[in-house]
């Protein structure tokens, strides 16, 4: 699918291929990549490029919806989803979905990548059937795509707290009518932060 931008430049969106994969996780890491995260993250300044590598392989993961963003020969945008659910109070489990991380190129972001793909991506996941999705991210940005807080709809975290940075969105509408709960997603995203430090090491020397 092709997309413009506001500067009117035109990008590809596809889905996201094998050969596509050491390219990604180096956008990804220029993207997230923090030097204030260092002491927190073992000496690294973001884990988004290990999770994604992890996620790949996961269960969870929707590869359907695994969308890159392409300008020339340049991937300058990434994003992918995975199963997660809602558990409700007797204990039954209410599939939804998350999406994660959303990636974009330093030199691309605030032009449009980011919003063509959510845009194109929840679509798709509307077409397949995805009733609604939950994820934590940045609360002045994810409520123009049609994201509420999660506890609008009488949902928690897994912890039972509750934030402007934990979103939720029905694709169908109803779907989370009733559905009162805590949020899981994928172990995943609880990253080990030793592996990804070891990851973050050997990443440039793949080809």
């Amino acid at each position: 699918m092709e997309a413009t931008l506001a500067n009117g430049a035109k990008i590809i969106l596809r889905l996201e291929q094998p050969e596509d994969y050491h390219e990604v996780e180096l956008l990804i890491r220029a993207a997230f990549w923090k030097a204030e995260n260092k002491k927190k993250l073992n000496g690294i300044g973001c884990d988004e490029h290990y999770l994604t590598h992890t996620l790949r392989t996961a269960p969870e993961f929707i590869q359907e919806l695994d969308f890159v963003a392409v300008h020339g020969n340049k991937i300058v945008g990434n994003v992918m989803y995975s199963v997660a659910y809602v558990q409700k109070p007797d204990r039954t489990k209410h599939p939804v979905i998350n999406f994660g991380p959303l990636s974009v190129l330093p030199e691309y972001q605030k032009t449009g990548v980011g919003s063509a793909l959510m845009r194109h991506t929840l679509r798709v996941a509307d077409l397949m059937g995805y009733g609604a999705v939950l994820f934590f991210g940045h609360p002045e940005y994810y409520p123009r795509f049609g994201f509420k807080e999660a506890k609008e709809f009488g949902i928690t975290t897994a912890w039972g707290a509750n934030f402007p940075a934990f979103m939720a969105m029905e694709l169908i509408h109803g779907s989370l009518s009733g559905v009162t709960g805590s949020f899981y997603e994928s172990p995943l995203f609880n990253v080990d932060n030793e592996k990804a430090r070891e990851f973050d090491r050997m990443i440039f020397c793949r080809g």
